[in-house]
């Protein structure tokens, strides 16, 4: 699987609100830069406040597209960069946000996993 495979079934699986995919395409020392929430140093972290999201909101993710993927090599380690549309839901009803989003791999064995995601807001129209 390339870096952008692994970019896409990390999308995928976000996109169907599949916790336990979208998790186990993390890195467990993996760190998080989300809008609205503080950072998170590590998977486990994130997964306690998503849980929290989820029995406290009744959040859910209904879908997910990730458009402009740029890859870029520095040694060994991957930096994708994309535009992210996402709707979610919550008790309070739907959202849909756009972001730019910058996605660090690495190699583990023959898998790549996430270390790093950061989120930002962007334009409606990039």
């Amino acid at each position: 699987m390339t870096p952008v495979e692994a970019l896409d079934a990390l999308v995928a699986a976000f996109a169907s609100s599949d916790e336990e995919a979208y998790f186990d395409r993390l890195h467990p020392d993996a760190t998080f830069v989300l809008p609205g929430s503080p950072r998170f140093g590590s998977r486990e972290e994130y997964r306690a406040a998503w849980r929290s999201w989820v029995a406290a909101d009744g959040f859910r993710v209904l879908a997910c597209t990730s458009t402009d993927q740029q890859l870029q090599w520095v040694g060994e380690t991957a930096l994708l960069t994309h535009h992210v549309r996402t709707t979610v839901a919550t008790h309070q009803g739907e959202a849909t946000t756009q972001e730019r989003e910058t996605v660090v791999l690495t190699r583990d064995g023959d898998r790549w996993l996430v270390v790093h995601e950061h989120l930002s807001p962007a334009e409606e129209n990039a």
